[in-house]
């Protein structure tokens, strides 16, 4: 009896052994993924960024790219992508795709444009008031390099105007340091300051100023042939300027009356009433 149950048993599980098996070789139904035609997917996407619907556009543009990575609409999806990041203010999202672009598709005819919103990207990153100047050093190192390789068009343009506004933060934040160290009478670090002013950034609009605070500077402590080479300076290169009449003032004990004259402010002089830092 027992033998007959054993048997039993054992063909039982000889049963279940062979049917698993045969249902586990049964083919599997697999459901073809739709695909969105590339003219109708690609218009949609371009008309949600349009009407500001920037998240949906996003989504919809990298599914472009995942449908129709092998055509040269994958390359026009990836730059939109990095376009909608950079108008919506996710630089560093943006510099990430733009890196990812430039792997990729490495021989695209858009390549300068790429290389110029890299630099926009970090240039819109500086902070004027930081006293870290990274992303301003990365910025000015990419706008030189648009110079260097795409000298020609509009690009290299925009970037020589956008240089100069660089180095007229870079000095800002030189003349800024020294008048708080100045104020503080912090000698010193504050001629340092001023010195790299007149070295480093001659053409911006605060050299006749940074001569001015080494003139005032220098007589303070002492230094008067100091105080007069710097006054002699700027008198030879700005002698209409208020800042020469101030510095004249010092050096010759006079009071010359310093008239402000109204006329039309220069770009420069708008730049300077947004970063300089009084």
């Amino acid at each position: 009896m027992f033998q007959k149950n054993l048997k039993n048993f054992f063909l039982v599980v000889v049963l279940i052994f062979f049917t698993s098996c045969t249902s586990s070789n049964k083919p599997e139904k697999i459901e073809q993924k739709k695909v969105v035609p590339l003219e109708f997917l690609y218009k949609s996407a371009y008309d949600n960024f349009q009407s500001g619907n920037y998240n949906i556009a996003l989504n919809l543009f990298e599914q472009v790219e995942k449908d129709y990575s092998y055509t040269e609409w994958s390359a026009r999806a990836s730059l939109m992508r990095s376009y909608i990041y950079y108008e919506t203010g996710y630089y560093t999202l943006a510099l990430t795709n733009l890196q990812r672009f430039k792997k990729r598709h490495s021989g695209n005819k858009n390549f300068v444009y790429v290389e110029y919103l890299i630099a926009i990207c970090m240039f819109e990153q500086i902070n004027f008031v930081a006293l870290s100047q990274e992303p301003t050093e990365l910025a000015l190192k990419q706008f030189n390099k648009i110079i260097k390789e795409y000298p020609k068009t509009s690009y290299a343009s925009d970037a020589k105007f956008k240089i100069d506004l660089i180095n007229e933060q870079l000095a800002a934040k030189e003349m800024y340091l020294a008048r708080y160290y100045a104020k503080r009478g912090k000698w010193t670090p504050a001629i340092y300051r001023l010195n790299n002013v007149v070295k480093n950034f001659q053409n911006t609009i605060f050299i006749e100023e940074a001569l001015h605070r080494l003139v005032e500077i220098n007589y303070k402590i002492g230094n008067i042939n100091s105080a007069k080479k710097y006054a002699a300076i700027l008198g030879y290169n700005y002698n209409d300027s208020d800042w020469y009449k101030r510095s004249y003032n010092i050096i010759e004990g006079t009071n010359i009356k310093l008239e402000k004259t109204k006329q039309k402010k220069s770009l420069k002089e708008k730049i300077k009433q947004i970063i300089q830092m009084n």
